[in-house]
């Protein structure tokens, strides 16, 4: 469905391997994949199962901030969306409460921070941010 591809000349600092510049190429290939989704399931169903970080993928697809959005280990992100209107959040993934009865005292909701977003370096490595922020799938009203 979509081919993710590392960032031309960016490495994980910690394991020197090529990879996708995070959070801002990750974010930007969330927003590629909610449109491939849109195009490809339009008038289906569709689940999908993934980690924390695809926040990133409900905020493309609601077109709200990252800012407030939490994700729950075994979290469960459902959304609605009528013909060509609007995503709508019908419900949030933040908890787990109601069908997780432990969770392992190293897993907590998680989403992202603006430290995923500013430029870091190999010794304090947060992330790069591709001149993207928070609010990067917030859409002006024209």
């Amino acid at each position: 469905l979509y081919d993710v591809q590392s960032t031309p000349g960016h490495s994980c600092p910690k394991t020197g391997h090529a990879c996708e510049a995070f959070a801002g190429k990750y974010c930007q290939r969330m927003e590629q994949f909610a449109t491939c989704l849109e195009r490809t399931y339009y008038g289906k169903s569709v689940m999908l199962f993934s980690h924390a970080a695809s926040v990133a993928l409900v905020a493309a697809l609601v077109k709200c901030s990252m800012r407030d959005l939490k994700f729950a280990p075994c979290g469960i992100y459902q959304l609605q969306r009528v013909n060509e209107g609007p995503w709508t959040l019908m419900g949030n993934g933040d908890s787990n409460e109601e069908y997780v009865t432990e969770n392992s005292p190293t897993t907590y909701p998680w989403g992202f921070g603006d430290k995923y977003f500013i430029e870091g370096t190999e010794r304090n490595y947060w992330g790069s941010s591709e001149g993207i922020g928070l609010d990067y799938f917030v859409r002006e009203e024209s």
